[in-house]
């Protein structure tokens, strides 16, 4: 599900897109790494030059915050770039029906998406300026979403577990602490890991037990990606594999 970014994965995406939404579509561009910065801005000037309107992310951030925003914003689409150059398309607003709101590109979306797609680069058009930034207030609306999510699935009597997690300041951590998880790099019974793109969770838990902890947390939507490791705690509201989410969630309904 995945494409190599550049001009010419924009361009189809805004062919794509406008033929979807009959008008002047939205897209969200996010990116995982500072050095993709560049290449995302270029994106929406490609994306206003060609008739759509471009709303960047307000920095690298992990993908579960795009898949959000899209959503949060009303928005027809998003592109996420990794630090290795390939993007993430996702699916919204009047591109998709509701229920798939946020989710990932199916491959007959993505075909459509390829075969939309110019084979002139130089002829692309780049506006000069028109796109905007999602306000930082999103990661704060997502935290905010999460939170609640992961709290109305646990039980209040249930103590949590302490955990390690390989990066203090990442929004894993801000998702612990609001859970009132306490984080114990010594003494910890639970070790958690998200990798930087947000998708993918690694603990010291086994994929069984992982799952057996998690419940009903674990999201069952077709159109949700599978596989070992991703995970969706909120299908409403984050249309992706949210490791994010659910390392938060695992802490707090663990057994100790």
């Amino acid at each position: 599900m995945t494409r190599c970014a550049g001009p010419l994965l924009f361009a189809g995406i805004a062919s794509f897109l406008s033929a979807a939404t009959r008008g002047r579509f939205r897209l969200i561009i996010g990116y995982e790494a500072s050095h993709t910065g560049d290449l995302a801005r270029d994106g929406a000037a490609i994306i206003e030059g060609l008739g759509g309107h471009a709303l960047l992310m307000p920095r690298a951030l992990p993908a579960p915050l795009t898949a959000f925003s899209v959503r949060m914003v009303m928005a027809d689409g998003a592109l996420y770039i990794r630090s290795s150059g390939e993007a993430l398309i996702y699916l919204g607003g009047r591109a998709v029906d509701r229920s798939r709101e946020g989710a990932l590109a199916s491959e007959a979306e993505l075909s459509l998406i390829d075969e939309a797609a110019v084979s002139d680069e130089a002829s692309l058009p780049r506006a000069e300026g028109g796109w905007e930034c999602v306000g930082e207030g999103m990661i704060g609306a997502y935290v905010d979403r999460a939170v609640s999510r992961i709290s109305s699935l646990s039980d209040t009597t249930h103590v949590p577990t302490p955990v390690s997690v390989e990066d203090p300041t990442g929004l894993l951590t801000s998702l612990l602490e609001r859970l009132g998880v306490p984080i114990d790099e010594a003494g910890a019974g639970l070790s958690l890991r998200v990798r930087c793109e947000g998708r993918t969770l690694c603990s010291s838990l086994s994929e069984e037990q992982v799952r057996t902890a998690l419940g009903e947390a674990l999201a069952t939507s077709p159109a949700l990606p599978a596989g070992r490791g991703l995970y969706c705690v909120d299908p409403a509201f984050v249309m992706d594999a949210d490791a994010i989410s659910a390392g938060a969630a695992l802490a707090l309904l663990a057994p100790r």
